[in-house]
């Protein structure tokens, strides 16, 4: 096939041009390339080039709508807890909690850390926040203690504390936290006295 001349070039673009020129963007710029090129290929009739052929119509691309991504929804942070321990209060939360095991589990170390709010501080109850905070200063105190690495967890080991599905009950719902229930002071009494026998084991 032979390069079209630059009149009939001109003719070819002029001809799509007026063809689309009743079409949106970018309709327009995709008909007027597909019937240029039919034009000067010779594939395209005269009678043709007044629309788009419904082929090429349907393969002329459609912006497409951007989705938003479902993004995780965020936890809602806990509440700061109001617990501020001087230098002599964190001494004694380091003497008070290293008697026990704190590895043993979160339910563990947050009923211990309950039992201390109840003994050494002003707090009616103790919320995951407090526990979460206390549990910060033992670490920093190089204490061997559990890894939480989500704050939520403080909440559902305290939760768990008050299930009667779990059979301990030491923890009872009081505002928007948890006290100490009386099965608790009582396991927690168990707890000292277990405590103070390994330790005297370990002098013997």
């Amino acid at each position: 096939m032979g390069i079209p001349s630059n009149t009939a070039m001109a003719d070819a673009v002029r001809t799509a041009r007026d063809a689309v020129a009743e079409l949106e963007e970018p309709l327009r710029t995709e008909g007027f390339k597909i019937l240029l090129a039919k034009l000067i290929s010779g594939g395209a009739d005269r009678k043709d080039q007044g629309a788009l052929p419904k082929d090429e119509e349907r393969r002329v691309p459609v912006p497409r709508k951007k989705t938003a991504g479902t993004k995780k929804e965020k936890k809602p942070a806990l509440p700061a807890s109001t617990l501020r321990l001087d230098v002599e209060a964190l001494k004694n939360l380091k003497s008070y909690c290293e008697r026990f095991d704190l590895e043993e589990g979160t339910e563990h170390v947050a009923f211990v850390l309950a039992n201390y709010a109840r003994e050494n501080t002003g707090l009616e109850f103790v919320t995951a926040a407090d526990v979460a905070y206390l549990h910060r200063q033992l670490i920093s105190q190089r204490l061997k203690v559990v890894a939480v690495n989500d704050p939520g967890d403080w909440l559902r080991a305290l939760q768990w504390l008050t299930a009667p599905s779990r059979k301990k009950e030491w923890l009872e719902k009081s505002g928007v936290g948890f006290a100490v229930s009386n099965s608790g002071l009582l396991r927690f009494h168990e707890m000292e006295k277990e405590a103070a026998s390994r330790k005297d084991a370990l002098l013997s």
